[in-house]
């Protein structure tokens, strides 16, 4: 049985899904959603996200969810790095994204009954680094400002937010 096809990515904002997999006698297998930072795999595994030092230490966001097993029973396939939600195995809804990540959610796995839904979404975060000279203080909505070297990082994780300089 042939591979059904992988979907695309946009550029510049992720790369394509893996394609999905049947294996006769195995079940099927959801292909991995693609991360910012890596297409996703094929037998389920999510794409991983993009690194960032913007705030001096790595940050790791926007990783593909992992697609779902039709199997019985197994483990779950990992989503990426980054924030990317689980896979499920047996009849089970997929895994949620990280919180503040912009990760993928999980595919669900329906092996032989039943409707599951995939896992959600990751809310996002944004960064924002300015010459910690240039920095002006003017913000809105409640970022979370910290120092990074010569750069003032600020860091939305909910609500509208702005900088001002």
């Amino acid at each position: 049985i042939s591979p059904l096809a992988n979907g695309s990515g946009v550029a510049g904002q992720g790369f394509p899904g893996s394609y999905s997999h049947q294996s006769i006698g195995n079940g099927q297998y959801g292909g991995g959603g693609g991360g910012a930072g890596g297409p996703g795999h094929s037998f389920g595994y999510g794409g991983s996200g993009l690194t960032t030092y913007i705030t001096g230490s790595a940050v790791t966001l926007a990783g593909g969810g992992a697609g779902g097993q039709g199997v019985a029973s197994g483990s779950p396939y990992p989503g990426g790095l980054g924030g990317g939600g689980n896979g499920a195995a047996g009849n089970a809804p997929g895994g949620n994204a990280t919180t503040n990540t912009g990760g993928g959610g999980g595919g669900s796995s329906a092996y032989n009954s039943g409707s599951w839904t995939g896992g959600s979404g990751g809310s996002g975060v944004v960064y924002i680094s300015v010459l910690t000279s240039k920095y002006t203080g003017t913000t809105t909505g409640s970022p979370t400002v910290t120092t990074n070297g010569s750069y003032t990082v600020m860091k939305w994780t909910s609500g509208p937010g702005s900088y001002t300089a």
